[in-house]
């Protein structure tokens, strides 16, 4: 064999390897070009008034499989935590491991949904009644906190503003509250037609969620108890309809979004719970007032990843600062801090590396997902990138193996050029790593380049 000449084996894998590659993309082609077809559907549905009645008619028929899906993806490690601990007992009573497992599946199913049921349960009686007093005291003593926050702010300027305040607590504050009261009394004096009708809306539209919600439930321990011969038919399916490369790169694709989306979901509601349990003790040992409402507020917009916390704070400081305003400022210190050890410590140790994205894509993936989807695109826009980065990724890894490049990004963070004769990757100097352009060199370096060219080319000739 000549010197110089490729191996005939290797080139052939090489061209497996790429052909393989290569179908890997077009599968993963599909499924971005089918998130884009589903997100324009959506739009469109939201545009013309026709499609959005039969699809919301369509979404209120589904709206019991949707919250049982929802309930088993919530309960289901509840469920395997049960499992791992039940099913080892029931195997040494059983006469067959079959019928162990049916057994044990049954059981941990009811245990994890009398659990995940009984969780939900303890928090609305706990939480519920303490932030209905809370909100009933501040709506009825709102005059009277907004007017202490006045005698402070007056306190605090020596008197200057006195006169203003004082007009401010005589008049605009008088007119809001009776505007307040007028608006009351205006819809507790709706004929009486209306307000039967409103009335009735409103408990057919509860009873009609409670009926969804308990066939919720029972759908919900049904996928539980079969979801791998659910998972079994639908690999039946992709692989019946696409070749088996094909099917090969949608299972693995979705074994990724399953992974990144649950990671993500999970993490996030534990967090988010841990926050909320950290901001309560902390405020009943600093003893500022309002500690489960605020504390219930911290934790719900925690979910939100980087904007969250701060749409929590907000409210929470100036529902603190109108009873005490110092209480307020220190409420806010402490805040600051529970979200910088939250960051830190409590947040990396629960989520990790879920989603493999940087900061700079994380706000992109929520700024983007808030505009399109509002709140639940806040929430899921940040597992949809990270996806949507990993194929991306992928594709990108295909093309540089396919011109024998690295695939490496720190190759590319000092990258100059590419030598096309070697295509070997040809690293910047020092001095124009201290020049810090990005793309295009300044004018001095413009001038020393040229110079460097005219004496390569003295030198070939």
């Amino acid at each position: 064999m000549e010197m110089g000449q490729p191996e005939k084996g290797s080139e052939s894998d090489r061209e497996k390897n790429i052909k393989m590659v290569k179908r890997q993309l077009i599968t993963a082609g599909i499924v971005i070009f089918s998130a884009c077809c589903i997100i324009l559907f959506y739009f469109s549905v939201q545009r013309y008034n026709g499609l959005h009645e039969a699809w919301s008619t369509f979404m209120e028929i589904l709206q019991p499989i949707i919250i049982g899906a929802g309930m088993a993806f919530l309960i289901n490690p509840i469920l395997q935590f049960l499992e791992r601990r039940i099913r080892p007992f029931i195997e040494k009573h059983s006469r067959s491991a079959e019928s162990a497992k049916k057994l044990s599946r049954w059981i941990c199913a009811l245990l994890a949904l009398i659990i995940f049921l009984g969780l939900i349960a303890l928090v609305f009686v706990a939480i519920i009644p303490e932030i209905y007093g809370t909100i009933r005291f501040l709506i009825e003593n709102l005059g009277n906190q907004i007017g202490k926050v006045l005698d402070w702010a007056n306190d605090i300027t020596g008197g200057y503003f006195a006169d203003d305040i004082s007009r401010i607590k005589a008049s605009d504050l008088e007119e809001t509250f009776q505007g307040a009261l007028e608006l009351l009394g205006n819809f507790l004096d709706m004929g009486q037609r209306e307000l039967v009708s409103v009335i009735t809306s409103g408990a057919i539209g509860a009873g009609r969620f409670v009926v969804n919600l308990v066939i919720g439930i029972i759908v919900s321990v049904y996928i539980l108890i079969g979801k791998e011969r659910f998972k079994g038919q639908v690999k039946k399916m992709v692989y019946g309809v696409f070749s088996t490369d094909q099917a090969n790169v949608i299972l693995e694709i979705c074994r990724k979004a399953a992974t990144i989306f649950y990671g993500y979901i999970i993490g996030t509601i534990i967090d988010s719970f841990m926050v909320g349990v950290v901001c309560y003790i902390a405020m009943r040992i600093l003893q500022l007032p309002y500690a489960m409402l605020v504390s219930t507020i911290v934790g719900i917009t925690n979910v939100i990843p980087v904007f969250g916390p701060y749409i929590g704070a907000v409210p929470s400081v100036i529902i603190i600062f109108l009873t005490n305003p110092m209480q307020g400022i220190y409420f806010l210190i402490m805040i600051l801090v529970l979200q910088q050890v939250d960051g830190n410590i409590i947040a990396p140790k629960i989520l990790g590396n879920s989603t493999g994205l940087s900061s700079f894509w994380v706000v992109v993936a929520i700024v983007v997902g808030g505009g399109l989807f509002g709140f639940f695109g806040m929430l899921l826009g940040v597992p949809t990138m990270a996806l949507t980065y990993y194929l991306i990724g992928r594709f990108s890894k295909y093309l540089l193996r396919k011109k024998d490049l690295p695939e490496e990004t720190d190759v590319y963070v000092h990258l100059k050029e590419v030598d096309l004769k070697t295509n070997e990757v040809v690293r910047k100097t020092v001095e124009e790593e201290e020049r810090g352009y990005f793309f295009f060199p300044s004018k001095g370096s413009g001038k020393k380049k040229k110079k460097g060219s005219e004496e390569e080319e003295n030198k070939e000739l």
